[in-house]
């Protein structure tokens, strides 16, 4: 629209003003203009004067096309203007004021000439197209989200998460939602695989974040994508992966080689008494180390620890060492020297545990031989004796210990000349001058068998009575004499 101030000057200062409006779509303004015309009282015939024309801008928009327009009617001719016109014709003069900003004004002066004695009339008019603006924001919404958790993580620890939305386009982000979905393999501490946050209005360069643990039921690698999402569109994925692991314990014994006696069907690895070692070697074949490792192995009654490697302790029957930390795929061996006071098959139990690891035990048997010792006594009385007379001849045949049974003890007695075998004790068999007694199979630690024969002295003389005694383990006869003396 264009609006349009008249102005109408005479002799005297006068202002006269005219106001326009107009309007836009989506904004409105008011435009308004004033017009101001300043002409002497009075002039002289054939002088000239000078008057000023001022257009001003009264309101807060810009106005484009503003044309001053002024009008001089009686005597009077234009001389000059400043600025010149854009066109003059006849007492008419228009000037192009083109755009004249907010609170602005332009001066228009003009110089003219009075030619005749009659009143000179000046009328200004301004036209103007106000200018209306609207700005509309364009923006962008978008959003970012960034999925944090550890690169490697212990099966048995707790898996820390964090997930940080941000709003990251020009534009508020509503009703912000945060999903993140757990593989299978990795839990909530419930027991769910998925989590769920809400981070409702987010501004421009806003972010939240949100923590949460899961747990891993296995070891692996594993790939855990979240997203976000916004009632305006916006959507965003991220993920991260993750791997478990876990130290694998197991542990070995070691004893000594086997040894063979004759007669002794099956092998052992020491006598009694003697030290013995065993070892026990720590293995951790998993793919991560293994902390506080500690290995503990329970002693048999029985036997006496006479020494550890470096480290090990032993307390109530137990032997303990603690083997700190063992990396993946290392190993740790560790001993103890042992004597046993007594025959038989002795079992260790030993056990290993680590942080994170699962308990490993193993189990082995050191065989321990025994020794036996055989007392054979050999008395007579009465001593001495007259010819025709008996005496008695006891033997007595004992296992003196080392923890060994005496097997298969045989005896036979052998009388001299001069003297005759009459009666046995225990079943004894009577051959000319032998006695013999059938095989005791066994005859247990500190235990005795007594067998007794008597004889009849036939001459005078030192007469000597001979005892063999055999066992499973001595075939070599052990011989004992005892001397009568008969007159």
């Amino acid at each position: 629209m264009t609006a349009l101030a008249v102005l109408a000057a005479t002799v005297d200062l006068v202002t006269w003003r005219a106001t326009a409006q107009t309007s836009a779509h989506s904004a409105s303004t008011s435009a308004s203009v004033a017009v101001e015309k300043v002409m002497p009282p009075e002039v002289l015939v054939g002088k000239a004067f000078e008057f000023v024309i001022v257009v001003k801008n009264l309101g807060d928009v810009e106005l484009q096309e503003v044309i001053l327009t002024d009008r001089t009617e009686g005597g009077a001719r234009v001389e000059e203007t400043t600025p010149k016109a854009t066109s003059a014709e006849g007492g008419t003069s228009t000037w192009s004021l083109g755009t004249l900003g907010a609170r602005q004004s332009r001066e228009v002066r003009v110089r003219a000439v009075a030619t005749q004695e009659t009143p000179i009339t000046g009328c200004a008019t301004a036209t103007f197209r106000p200018s209306v603006c609207a700005t509309t924001r364009v923006v962008r919404p978008a959003i970012e989200l960034v999925k944090s958790m550890p690169a490697e993580a212990l099966l048995c620890d707790a898996i820390p998460v964090r997930l940080t939305v941000k709003n990251s386009g020009t534009s508020a982000l509503n009703d912000v939602r945060v999903t993140d979905t757990l593989p299978p393999g990795l839990a909530l501490p419930n027991g769910e695989s998925t989590r769920s946050f809400e981070a409702g209005r987010l501004l421009p360069g806003q972010s939240r974040e949100f923590d949460f643990t899961a747990k891993a039921a296995r070891t692996g690698s594993f790939v855990n994508p979240a997203k976000a999402s916004s009632a305006e569109g916006a959507e965003a994925a991220a993920q991260a992966t993750i791997n478990i692991v876990q130290p694998v314990l197991s542990v070995a014994c070691q004893t000594p080689p086997l040894r063979s006696l004759p007669n002794v069907a099956e092998g052992f690895a020491q006598f009694i008494g003697r030290p013995f070692e065993v070892c026990w070697e720590v293995r951790n074949s998993g793919n991560a180390p293994s902390a506080d490792s500690l290995l503990e192995v329970a002693v048999p009654a029985g036997v006496e620890v006479r020494s550890t490697t470096e480290g090990g302790t032993a307390s109530s029957g137990k032997l303990s060492w603690k083997l700190g930390t063992l990396a993946a795929g290392a190993t740790k061996k560790v001993c103890a020297t042992l004597s046993a006071a007594n025959a038989g098959s002795y079992s260790f139990e030993a056990s290993t545990q680590g942080a994170c690891a699962a308990p490993a035990t193993t189990r082995c048997t050191v065989p321990i031989q025994g020794v036996n010792a055989i007392l054979v006594e050999l008395v007579d009385d009465p001593d001495p004796i007259q010819v025709g007379e008996k005496t008695t001849y006891t033997v007595r045949i004992t296992n003196q210990g080392g923890g060994l049974d005496l097997r298969e003890i045989a005896v036979k007695a052998v009388f001299p000349e001069g003297m005759q075998p009459a009666t046995a004790s225990n079943g004894g068999q009577i051959q000319g001058k032998t006695v013999t007694w059938a095989a005791v199979p066994t005859l247990a630690l500190q235990k005795s068998i007594t067998y007794t024969v008597t004889g009849t002295a036939q001459s005078a003389g030192d007469h000597r009575l001979e005892v063999l005694v055999t066992t499973l383990n001595r075939p070599q006869p052990i011989t004992e004499f005892e001397s009568t003396t008969a007159y």
